[in-house]
Order: C-alpha cells, then sequence, then structure tokens
C-alpha cells in the first residue's frame, strides 16, 4: 500500500515517521521546496511519548514529481485553510480504491466529500498530541486513540488496511459515527485551545488556576447546547471526559466533579502546548474559527447562546493582530 502525507507538520510528521518506521510506503508533499530539501537530505525526527526516531523519505514538492504514480492512501494533514485545495490537488493521483484523508482539527470530513465525493473521503478523530519544533523535527507530547471513519458508516478494504497500519502505531478503530467522534475532540480541543490561546500558558500550567477550570466548564457546556440542537450523540473522549455530565445541571456538585475531571486533564497532559498557542507565537493565523468558531456558527444557526465562545473568538482575533495582550488577566473578563 502506497502512501502519501500531505504537510509534514506536527501530526502528519508524527504519522509519517511512525507510519515509515513500522515499514509501509509513505512518502511526504512539502509545499515549500526547501523544507522537501531539508527533509531529504536530513531525514525526519521525532521525539517524544513513542521514543525517538530518525527517519529517511522520499518527497515530492510539485505534483508533476508524481509521474504515472498513484496512492491507495493520501493523507492530508495540513491546517484548515489548505484542505480545499490540496484536496482539488490530489484527487488525479489517488488510486481507483483509494481514500483521501482529513486530519485536521475540527469537523471538515463533509467539507472534503464534497470535493472528492463521499466514497472516498475519510475523517478522522486524532487523540494524541505532537508539537513542531523545526521543519523536520516533531515531538509527540501525548498518547492517544485513532478513530477514522466514513460519513455513510461503510467499510471499505481499504478503509481496514488503513486502520490496521495505524494500530501498528496508535491504538485505533473504525467508527461508524465519525461527526460524533469529531465533536467529541472538537469540545476538548476547544477548550484546551481557547484556555492557552488568551493566557499563553501551557495546559498543565493553566489548568491549576480555578478560573481556567470554569472556562474550561462553560465552553464545553455550550458545546453540548449545540450538539443537541444539531442532534449530535456525542460520546465521552478518552477514560475520563464525559459530557453528559455537563447536561446534568449547572450546579455546586456538578461542578465540583467536572472540575476535577479537568484537574486530571491538565496532569495527563501537562507539557501540551496546544496549536492555537504554537500559531500565537509563531505569528501565524489560528484555527479558532473552526474550533470555538463552529460553537458560535452553529449555534446562531440553530438558536443556541454561545456567549463564551463568541468571546473567546473575538479575543483570539485580537491577540492575532496584536490588539491584545497573552495573559492569565484576560481570564478575568469571564
Amino acid at each position: 500500500m502506497k502512501v502519501l502525507v500531505v504537510g509534514a507538520g506536527a501530526i502528519g510528521g508524527t504519522v509519517a515517521v511512525l507510519l515509515k518506521n513500522e515499514g509501509y510506503d509513505v512518502r511526504i508533499k512539502c509545499h515549500i521546496p526547501e523544507i522537501k530539501e531539508l527533509i531529504e537530505k536530513n531525514g525526519f525526527y521525532l521525539h517524544g511519548a513513542k521514543g525517538e526516531y530518525h527517519v529517511d523519505f522520499k518527497c515530492y514538492h510539485e505534483v508533476s514529481e508524481f509521474g504515472d504514480e498513484k496512492f491507495d492512501l493520501i493523507i492530508i494533514a495540513t491546517k484548515y485553510a489548505h484542505v480545499a485545495s490540496c484536496a482539488k490537488m490530489m484527487l488525479p493521483y489517488v488510486a481507483e480504491d483509494g481514500l483521501i484523508v482529513g486530519m485536521q482539527n475540527g469537523i471538515l470530513t463533509e467539507e472534503l466529500a464534497e470535493i472528492v465525493g463521499r466514497d472516498k473521503a475519510v475523517g478522522c478523530m486524532i487523540g494524541f498530541g505532537a508539537t513542531r519544533n523545526a521543519d523536520n523535527d516533531v515531538t509527540m507530547t501525548s498518547l492517544g486513540e485513532y478513530y477514522v471513519g466514513m460519513l455513510d458508516g461503510r467499510k471499505t478494504k481499504t478503509l481496514e488496511a488503513f486502520a490496521e497500519m495505524l494500530k501498528s502505531v496508535v491504538p485505533t478503530q473504525i467508527t461508524m459515527d465519525i461527526k460524533g467522534r469529531q465533536y467529541s475532540k472538537l469540545i476538548i480541543n476547544s477548550c484546551i485551545n481557547a484556555v492557552a490561546g488568551i493566557t499563553g500558558k501551557k495546559l498543565g500550567e493553566i489548568l491549576k488556576d480555578n478560573r481556567a477550570r470554569d472556562l474550561f466548564l462553560n465552553i464545553a457546556r455550550e458545546g453540548m447546547a449545540v450538539a443537541k440542537a444539531m442532534n449530535i450523540k456525542v460520546p465521552k473522549y478518552g477514560l475520563v471526559l464525559e459530557y453528559r455530565m455537563l447536561a446534568l445541571g449547572n450546579n455546586k456538585v456538578y461542578n465540583g466533579i467536572c472540575k476535577f475531571v479537568v484537574g486530571m486533564v491538565g496532569k495527563l497532559y501537562s507539557d501540551v502546548k496546544p496549536s492555537t498557542l504554537q500559531s500565537i507565537e509563531a505569528g501565524e493565523k489560528t484555527e479558532i474559527d473552526i474550533l470555538n468558531g463552529y460553537f458560535v456558527e452553529n449555534g446562531l444557526k440553530y438558536g443556541v447562546a454561545t456567549p463564551v465562545n463568541t468571546k473567546l473568538v473575538e479575543m483570539i482575533h485580537e491577540i492575532e493582530r496584536g490588539e491584545r495582550k497573552l495573559t492569565s488577566d484576560n481570564l478575568e473578563e469571564f
């Protein structure tokens, strides 16, 4: 099985290295020629939760370099802004029974399917964390499970083969409800990214702050209200985050239990620097609009109030524009 990873950032680079190390035929497409040359010359380094790796890759810059090659799996691991253009570009190079996989934050499988077809679009729920150190160097900051699936719940031989590949490096399941699984990840992703994104703190440090834990719960509570309006059944995330408890009520007992669980999350992922904070520090545009912004957009559509997430999206954009500082004092506004 021939695999092409488009975008060798934190997630794409981690997956590419781990699969190639297991002996799979994995190539990388880089949109910047200097990065292509760097990886081909010096290889790709991965550190952290799964150990230390140094792997060599065949890389491409232009699609013209593919020649007549077709790929059984094309994994698009770029940021959201580039997904549509990459999908259109890659479609001619996927094998007849091949699949195109979206590995992004947010819920984008339906958008991917509009471009490549529902019979080729695969969504992922990514449970591990990773941080990019350099153009050919990534640290896997935490372990976690993978869910993969197609919008109509179908299973194909290629999808099953893809799941088996991923199982060799991280626990992986095929799900009949990829949107529900992605929504589950979206909630925690929105919580940790927004809280880190307005404070400038790593997850373990900021979740020691009671104000941050309160904000975490309020983000999730609004997300669950939107899910209910959209008729999305949200499974728990991992072993500890049972979101349905948030629907039991906003009172002292339930909040105490939920805040204890949030504190456990902070301890489990203490060194995680969420992607929103990484983007801010790099002077890049964040993906807040497909995280907390998803709740805001669909809250408006379905008549659900989302004041906390609306405020957070505004604050992150102010930080992007240099109109607001990164500081824990931002928590006071909630």
